[in-house]
């Protein structure tokens, strides 16, 4: 299953103005779609915020190091925000089209090694929309930023 055009397009531009692209595009593009089809933006927007603190969070994790002082509280918050934030998206799949829901839940939300891999490359594509939303633009159906 691919996105909507005018989400293609969207993706087109995020990818643009970020200089990279993303890891999960069209899960991406399906995740936008669902919440602008089922009026969850709100949701997608929690999920953007909290994705942008999980990769944020794992940064200073990795730069303080086990041993670092902080190191349990950040672990113990980011398990929080992980289970958190996998909530969201699992709502939000869970309204997806039943082939987005087949392709999607499996890959990301298996407790597995891999499964939580491709849980933590969709939060950096996650934070890469949430920093293009804070540079002013605007998803699907949300008025334009002023």
């Amino acid at each position: 299953m691919i996105p909507s055009e005018e989400t293609l397009k969207l993706l087109d531009e995020i990818e643009r103005s970020s200089d990279r692209t993303l890891n999960y595009r069209d899960d991406v593009g399906i995740l936008i779609d669902t919440a602008v089809g089922h009026r969850k933006l709100e949701t997608f927007h929690e999920a953007i915020f909290l994705a942008k603190f999980i990769v944020k969070s794992m940064g200073v994790m990795k730069r303080i190091g086990n041993d670092g002082e902080g190191f349990n509280k950040f672990a113990a918050e980011l398990e929080s925000n992980i289970q958190k934030v996998s909530g969201l998206l699992r709502l939000l799949v869970d309204l997806a089209p039943e082939e987005a829901r087949r392709s999607i839940a499996p890959f990301f939300f298996t407790l597995t090694p891999e499964g939580f891999d491709h849980l933590m490359l969709l939060m950096v594509d996650l934070t890469t929309v949430k920093n293009w939303v804070l540079d002013g633009h605007s998803l699907p159906g949300e008025s334009p930023a002023l």
